[in-house]
Order: C-alpha cells, then structure tokens, then sequence
C-alpha cells in the first residue's frame, strides 16, 4: 500500500506536465475563420479593387497574390513549414476570404491551428484599412 501511494506521488507531477502541455496543445486549435462581407472604403472600380487588395496583402507581408479571374484572386502565404492558401472574392463594394488549403496547420474539416486565422484577420484589416 505504501510503495502505491509513494509512486502516485512520485509520478503526480509528471501527470500534471503531461496533461498542461496537451491542453496548452489543443488551445492553438481554433474554428476556422472566414471573412464575409467585408465592405471596401469609398468607392473604385474592379481594376482599384484588386490593386487595394494587393497593396493590403503586401503591407502585412508574407503573401503571394494570382490572379485566377475577374473577381477572384488566390492569396497564399508561407512561413517556416507552413503554408495556407485562401481565395479573395470581389466585387466593387465588397469582398470574401475563403479557406482553400493549408500545410502543417492541423486543419481537420473544422478547427485549425490560430495561425491561419491571424494572418486571415490580418489580411482582412488591411484590406479594411485601405490597403
């Protein structure tokens, strides 16, 4: 009886670290985030819309923008061994940014790791800005 509680003690704090780093671990997971509707500042055309969008991107760094057709552009960003890649939709007076695809970011369907939804936010308040 003795030597079973000795190693319960022994082994408590190890437990604890265990289970604090898994739970710190899954705090990084977070639904994925999806910016809609999003409303430009003042007014422009197509042609200033997607400039906007692009001097956004480059303000905030680390994103690579292509054309895919009028009205879309695909955004992907880079950094260590990750990468994610998103779609921006737009019109005159609005825009989307949509989840394409990601690398080591623990997408599962739902929830990904905070990064992507950082950079998302962060893209979406330079376009917000003006660029």
């Amino acid at each position: 009886m003795i030597h079973r509680r000795d190693a319960l003690r022994r082994s408590l704090p190890v437990l604890v670290a265990l289970g604090g780093g898994i739970g710190l671990g899954a705090c990084r997971q977070q639904p994925i985030y999806e910016s809609t509707g999003g409303q430009f500042p003042g007014r422009g055309n197509m042609a200033e819309r997607e400039a906007l969008i692009r001097r956004a991107a480059a303000a905030v760094g680390g994103w690579q923008i292509q054309a895919v057709r009028s009205g879309l552009l695909r955004g992907t960003n880079t950094w260590r061994s990750h990468q994610m890649t998103v779609d921006i939709a737009f019109d005159i007076r609005s825009f989307t940014i949509r989840y394409v695809n990601s690398l080591n970011l623990d997408y599962d369907g739902v929830q990904i790791h905070q990064a992507y939804n950082d950079r998302v936010r962060a893209l979406e308040a330079a376009i917000l800005r003006g660029g």
